[in-house]
């Protein structure tokens, strides 16, 4: 039987993440998420079900609008309504988005090492500033801040697509396909109808 089927069917068979753990893990980090709330309740059922071992929380840093819309729409989270109505206040203002970030960080990483968590796990996506300003402003480390450097944030091209990948089903203006190839500058090679199309970067998107 191959590997991840018998993960599969342990964690079917039992609605629990229990075997899996047992058998191969020796801790968890969780998905992004904006709410501590909703973590701490995520260790308090792991408890009750008698996952002991360490659950780290994962934490994805608010850095520009685009990005904070469609990483919790990716990852399907939940965002509490004060933060999305706050976010869409300032998401024409760079700077304060970003000054936001590092406030929201500040606020739900306190609540969490409050409640007795020991380890913090940044999912930086290469963008260390508003990271820095939130270890810098939690004491962590020291001057971290003034000394990132982001200057070529805007340059950066992901080669490929953070959100398709070869053999994925994408839609665009042509119609559905599956994705045949992916280009240096993230245009795709879609098979549609039995036709090769290409399209640019951002023109097609992921069909879940």
């Amino acid at each position: 039987m191959h590997f991840y089927s018998l993960f599969f069917i342990l964690m079917c068979l039992t609605n629990s993440l229990t075997p899996f753990l047992f058998l191969f893990s020796d801790f968890i980090i969780t998905q992004m998420f904006f709410d501590a709330e909703v973590f701490k309740t995520f260790v308090n059922d792991c408890r009750t079900w008698g996952i002991n071992c360490p659950v780290v929380p994962g934490l994805m840093c608010i850095n520009a609008y685009p990005g904070f819309k469609k990483m919790t729409k990716f990852c399907k989270t939940r965002v509490p309504k004060s933060l999305e109505e706050k976010m869409e206040s300032i998401k024409d203002d760079a700077d304060a988005v970003k000054k936001f970030g590092v406030d929201y960080g500040v606020e739900v990483c306190r609540s969490l090492l409050d409640s007795g968590v020991k380890i913090l796990h940044f999912y930086t996506l290469n963008l260390e500033k508003v990271v820095y300003g939130i270890t810098d402003e939690l004491g962590i480390t020291s001057g971290l801040t003034e000394q990132s450097n982001e200057s070529d944030a805007k340059d950066m091209v992901a080669v490929g697509s953070a959100w398709a990948r070869v053999g994925d089903t994408v839609k665009c203006s042509a119609g559905q396909g599956v994705v045949k190839e992916i280009k240096s500058d993230g245009a795709a090679i879609i098979e549609i109808e039995g036709n090769d199309v290409e399209m640019a970067k951002g023109s097609y998107e992921k069909v879940f």
